[in-house]
């Protein structure tokens, strides 16, 4: 168990007895979700973009990988930094001043003159972007009642859905016909739109956006708990799990648009539209959800979950036209979040007692891993071509669906 002096990083059900979804509430979590719709596309639209910046600099796809990484790894390692700051200084509050930071951020990749520079200014979105999602989801547990509590949360994820399928979609589309930077400066305006709403709801209604600061905890005890839940085997094992994730499925998916376009000659457009059949899988996926769980069981489901895709990186590796894309990527979604789901629902299972630092720790890796995979996956790109990352990443994935058919802890599965 953790030490009683650990701070918590979230807060007991019996603590919202009196919450309530008020009309300022849900003027905010509007406001909430148009910025995590902003953070999300921006999450996603080097898919389709990476090829055009590749082009416009004269560089190897290889070489403009780096551009990709800063975020991710700014992303992942910044998740773990605004619990305790969102809980000392008010979650609301944070996530206003991280819109902020996104929006400046992201107009300067769509201004930037250099490679170096976008870099640098992915990797500031990544640092300030952390924020906006998990505290809005925690500022929701705040001031949501229990009730009410899963309705408005999935009202409020539809935001990051559908910021995924935009930035894939108007990554390649805007790409296409205004120029890469187009894409940017658009996410941007997005960014203005959600901190212009949140100004209004805080000077309108500051109950509505009461800071909830709990201040019994340093972001000093924040790491020692981090630091000893890593002591813990079912953590370890988890960690390991979401590492493998990360690194096959995102080194090699961030590649999949450069691909078409190298292989076919596809336009951004098109690309942009190809990549976002793979948010239509893994909305395809929620709506089976249940049964599916229901039937497979968690184990089983990731296994088939990771079959899938396995199966849809191979056929594109070596895949004669462009229509078999067509078919795999939107089936590599359903598949991909067949396994997402099940390692989700691990992450919040694996230490109870700390949920909020295990799930902080849970998102670092996945998104550090991602980071990692796409700067090597552009290195073995630039030296043999896209068939070994897609064949790496099916072998890795099917061994990761293995593992978890076959050991996945009983204090984990029985939860489900």
């Amino acid at each position: 168990m953790l030490s009683e002096s650990a701070p918590p990083l979230e807060h007991d059900a019996g603590d919202q007895s009196e919450a309530r979804t008020s009309s300022g509430h849900s003027r905010a979590i509007f406001f909430l979700a148009v910025a995590s719709f902003a953070a999300a596309a921006t999450t996603r639209v080097m898919d389709s973009v990476l090829p055009q910046i590749a082009l416009e600099f004269d560089v190897s796809i290889g070489s403009v990988a780096f551009v990709a990484t800063a975020y991710a790894f700014a992303y992942g390692a910044f998740q773990i930094v605004f619990g305790p700051l969102g809980d000392r200084y008010g979650k609301y509050r944070v996530i206003l001043i991280a819109c902020v930071g996104s929006m400046l951020a992201t107009l300067a990749c769509g201004l930037a003159s250099s490679l170096t520079g976008i870099a640098a200014a992915r990797l500031c979105s990544g640092m300030v972007a952390a924020a906006i999602v998990p505290l809005a989801i925690a500022w929701v547990g705040d001031v949501v009642a229990d009730n009410e509590r899963q309705a408005v949360l999935a009202k409020f994820m539809s935001g990051q859905i559908l910021g995924l399928l935009a930035g894939q979609i108007g990554g390649g589309i805007f790409g296409e016909y205004f120029g890469w930077r187009s894409a940017f400066l658009v996410i941007a305006a997005i960014y203005l739109a959600a901190v212009a709403g949140l100004l209004f709801v805080l000077a309108r209604d500051r109950e509505a956006t009461a800071a909830h600061i709990r201040g019994n905890g340093s972001i000093w005890q924040t790491l020692d708990v981090f630091m000893r839940l890593l002591t813990r085997p079912v953590v370890r094992f988890v960690l390991f799990l979401v590492t493998i994730e990360a690194f096959a499925m995102f080194g090699a998916f961030t590649y999949v648009g450069a691909s078409l376009n190298l292989r076919y000659g596809f336009d951004f457009a098109t690309i942009g539209l190809y990549l976002a059949t793979y948010c239509i899988g893994g909305l395809a996926y929620v709506v089976q959800s249940r049964r599916l769980i229901r039937i497979f069981g968690p184990g089983r489901l990731s296994f088939l979950g990771t079959v899938l895709v396995a199966i849809t990186y191979a056929a594109i590796a070596f895949a004669p036209s462009h229509h078999v894309y067509l078919a795999a990527i939107p089936l590599m979604g359903f598949g991909f979040y067949m396994l997402h789901n099940t390692l989700q629902t691990c992450a919040t299972q694996m230490a109870p007692d700390a949920r909020g630092s295990s799930v902080a720790i849970f998102a670092t890796f996945y998104f550090l891993s991602q980071a990692v995979g796409v700067f090597l996956a552009g290195q073995v790109i630039d030296g043999f071509g896209f068939a070994p990352v897609f064949l790496t990443a099916a072998v890795l994935l099917l061994f990761l669906g293995i593992v978890m058919l076959t050991r996945l802890p009983p204090e984990l599965s029985r939860r489900f």
